[in-house]
């Protein structure tokens, strides 16, 4: 043993000691505002990072001096506002993944848009890919339906022709859809490919020559010759969607997703990525309830790394995913009362609550979900559930009611998702239980456009009840629900998920004052349910992150505003300056 170098360690402490010098750190952030979500110290002037941890708060900026080493980086924060990192507790990662590289024609109705999609495309998937959907004029229809898609006549409707396309397409076969999918575009490439490119099929629009213009109608033979031979993604175009989308993720201050996965190949590719040092955000995977037998039977527990199987704050399994109801646009969400639009109707049950084993059922089985749910308990799961109408909501609650007294369960794990009209009878039912109201403030500039069509005014007084929720002591947190669904797109960016929620106005603002203003809720208070309460949904993981506290794991996110002390709809033009997810740095503007 050398006891000289041993001494010498000793006596490199205790001047240390002496000279008041701490632990070089790695991140030093100094001078700026520092809102740290807990309620015993909220503010700080800067903030101290070694290694994962963060390791001081900072009243001041010469408090930082005793941290700073020779490789220590210090970041002059300039009185911009330094935050816990956003938690996007409901996201569908593959769709809003190949969102960024598949074709998106919803907002496409003529040849000009079309080329200019076609031309983005090509570049990002690479030579032999197929390029497929689209579903153009989705958006307008949408938006002319107020809530649904309007009916057209598909004669009449814009037809492109292949020839639009083929000059951008030649390695690249494409079979693109109208949002009603009773009109397909077909390029030279993709005909080819099926035999088709001389064939006049009953359905298939030609030309004055005969030949074929690429234009398919539904219920043409030749749609299912051009099935048969389109291509899978290949999974190097699926790392690469998913690298894209992470790093739009990182820019956006989003340091956790909760992702819904529908396949374990998806687990797969996250397992990947982690490895790989891609991983740039924290992954609490929910697979959708028809993959529970397969969790099983592979012997994983919640909270697990799918591959390490240890226990993980990184990517681990998380609950499950359940549907219970359909949505408010489609008048799916059960609700007690008819809809005011269609009286006739009061929404559906999915294949997790009926013996149907597809969804939209008329006649739901309450035992089908219940059984779901005592096998999740049984094995260490909870599950969180769909439901967005008053009845939806209420049968839910009246299984998990059960759930708890038959098996003594914790419930606090429990999710009911979206929660968008809840008759006030069941807030009580819900804090009993403690459950999570997972809730989704992406979907308020779409709903609120439509929705006193489907409810009529008294029950749209009900409608996203954030500022009740919180009263109430009831747990919500945040969640996206990017890349959305049926013409509305949802968008991730923390600012519009604040905005909806603090303000309840659509992207641009509007309308002034903002929509259902009783359900407000203040800008502290969301930024806790899209930070600490999405960290608590994660077996309470809000004890070592979540906020910004010694000893918690450092991730962060730096905004160019200070949007706690600035008129609350300056929200909208925050700008992320920089994300720091588990002590590094994985986002810089």
């Amino acid at each position: 043993m050398n006891y000289k170098n041993i001494g010498l360690v000793f006596l490199m402490l205790a001047l240390s000691f002496c000279t008041g010098k701490k632990p070089a750190a790695d991140l030093v952030f100094k001078g700026g505002d520092v809102y740290t979500v807990d309620t015993d110290r909220p503010w700080a002037r800067g903030l101290v990072v070694k290694g994962n941890k963060i390791v001081a708060l900072l009243a001041d900026e010469g408090e930082s001096a005793p941290y700073i080493g020779d490789r220590t980086r210090v970041v002059d924060l300039k009185d911009k506002l330094l935050l816990p990192g956003f938690i996007d507790a409901h996201v569908h990662f593959t769709g809003f993944a190949a969102q960024q590289f598949d074709i998106q024609l919803m907002d496409v109705n003529d040849d000009a848009g079309l080329i200019k999609e076609i031309q983005r495309v090509v570049e990002n998937v690479g030579p032999g890919e197929w390029i497929i959907g689209g579903q153009w004029g989705g958006s307008l229809l949408w938006a002319a339906g107020k809530g649904e898609i309007s009916m057209v006549d598909t004669q009449n409707q814009w037809q492109p022709h292949r020839r639009t396309i083929d000059p951008y397409t030649a390695d690249n076969p494409c079979f693109l859809s109208n949002y009603q999918e009773d009109l397909f575009l077909a390029n030279t490439a993709a005909l080819k490919a099926a035999g088709l490119d001389k064939s006049s099929l009953k359905g298939m629009k030609l030309d004055k020559s005969g030949l074929p213009t690429g234009l398919i109608f539904k219920g043409s033979p030749a749609l299912k010759k051009i099935r048969a031979v389109i291509k899978p993604k290949s999974e190097r175009r699926l790392m690469a969607e998913a690298r894209h989308a992470l790093k739009l993720l990182a820019a956006m201050g989003i340091v956790e997703i909760h992702d819904l996965v529908r396949s374990f190949k998806q687990v797969d590719r996250w397992v990947r990525l982690h490895e790989d040092g891609r991983l740039t955000c924290r992954v609490w995977v929910r697979p959708w309830l028809d993959l529970s037998q397969e969790v099983f039977t592979g012997n994983f527990n919640i909270g697990m790394h799918p591959k390490s199987r240890q226990r993980d704050h990184f990517l681990r399994l998380g609950n499950f995913k359940s549907a219970n109801d359909g949505f408010l646009g489609s008048r799916g969400a059960m609700l007690f009362e008819p809809y005011t639009d269609r009286p006739d109707y009061m929404g559906h049950y999915q294949e997790y609550n009926s013996d149907s084993d597809t969804p939209g059922s008329l006649t739901g089985n309450p035992e089908v979900y219940f059984n779901y749910c005592k096998d999740a308990v049984e094995h260490g799961f909870g599950v969180d559930s769909h439901a967005i109408g008053d009845r939806g909501i209420s049968e839910v609650i009246d299984v998990l009611e059960r759930i708890h007294q038959d098996f003594q369960s914790d419930m606090s794990m429990f999710r009911i998702i979206h929660a968008e009209i809840v008759q006030p009878r069941e807030m009580e039912r819900i804090k009993a239980l403690n459950l999570i109201v997972e809730t989704n403030p992406s979907q308020i500039p779409d709903d609120m456009r439509w929705l006193i069509d489907r409810l009529g005014p008294e029950r749209e007084k009900l409608a996203f009840p954030f500022r009740t929720f919180l009263d109430k002591g009831i747990m919500m947190n945040f969640g996206s629900d990017v890349p959305g669904n049926a013409g509305a797109i949802f968008y991730c960016h923390p600012k519009y998920v604040l905005n909806a929620a603090v303000n309840r106005t659509d992207n641009e603002g509007k309308p002034q004052g903002g929509w259902l203003p009783h359900h407000k809720i203040s800008m502290s208070e969301a930024i806790r349910c899209f930070t600490l309460n999405g960290a608590y949904g994660c077996m309470r993981e809000d004890k070592i992150r979540g906020s910004l506290q010694t000893g918690k794991l450092a991730d962060l996110v730096v905004l160019d505003r200070n949007i706690l002390k600035n008129d609350p709809t300056d929200v909208l033009n925050m700008n992320v300056l920089m994300t720091v997810v588990d002590g590094k740095v994985v986002f810089e503007k």
